[in-house]
């Protein structure tokens, strides 16, 4: 997996929605499984390795799982609510580990001051930021499109994780929060040695350690307001 975020604009191509369309089979078929969560998690990070790690690919990669544990589930029979619970807890684990692996590549790029085209690396702290979010309302939207009994637990189920919270947000919040707390230690690291030939380099720093503090603010103050709702 391309451990940075990347915008995608086009659609997805045919060979693509083929991918989809085996992943949603793929996730139907572990339904019937008793190590749901298991096999969700890894079929999850499986895909999310296949292809790049940007919103646009998380949203039809977690709807597609979602979708196909779901057909599953009421092909199945039994019990919608459990299954589903423990699928979602998959596709939680596999995000905010990939959660993690992003963080750390934004991290040592950011400590490094390195330079990222087109304002790549705010943009991507600015994903980063959203990924719960995101996550959450893909579900939402999976629900939307869904009926009968896997609506109504989908629904539930996003509700709940809306205001209590996903292991992806904690991920995230903990990576953004080690990467202000680098770069600020490394802004002022480079500070202390302010020369004529390095004014530019530590005000690239400066600038990286904004954009970084900026995306932690806002992501502490949208976990304010979800447990404030």
């Amino acid at each position: 997996m391309n451990d940075t975020l990347h915008t995608a604009t086009a659609e997805p191509s045919m060979s693509e929605k083929a991918q989809l369309t085996q992943w949603r089979d793929e996730a139907a078929a572990a339904a019937s499984e008793p190590d749901l969560r298991e096999r969700v998690r890894d079929l999850t990070a499986r895909a999310l390795h296949e292809r790049r790690m940007d919103l646009k690919e998380l949203r039809e990669i977690v709807g597609a799982i979602t979708s196909g544990v779901g057909s599953g589930l009421v092909e199945r029979g039994g019990e919608m609510k459990e299954g589903l619970k423990q699928a979602v807890s998959g596709l939680d684990d596999a995000v905010s580990s990939a959660a993690q692996k992003v963080s750390y590549t934004l991290r040592e790029a950011a400590d490094q001051g390195r330079e990222f085209k087109n304002n790549e690396l705010k943009a991507s702290l600015e994903q980063l930021r959203d990924l719960e979010t995101q996550f959450v309302d893909t579900l939402k939207q999976t629900a939307s499109e869904s009926g009968g009994k896997l609506k109504e637990e989908l629904n539930t189920l996003s509700e709940h994780l809306k205001h209590s919270g996903t292991r992806t947000g904690e991920q995230v919040r903990e990576g953004l929060q080690q990467m202000a707390s680098g770069v600020k230690a490394t802004t002022e690291a480079g500070r202390e040695k302010l020369s004529e030939t390095a004014s530019t380099a530590t005000g690239r720093l400066a600038e990286v350690a904004s954009g970084v503090l900026e995306a932690v603010s806002e992501a502490l103050k949208r976990q304010s307001e979800r447990l404030r709702s």
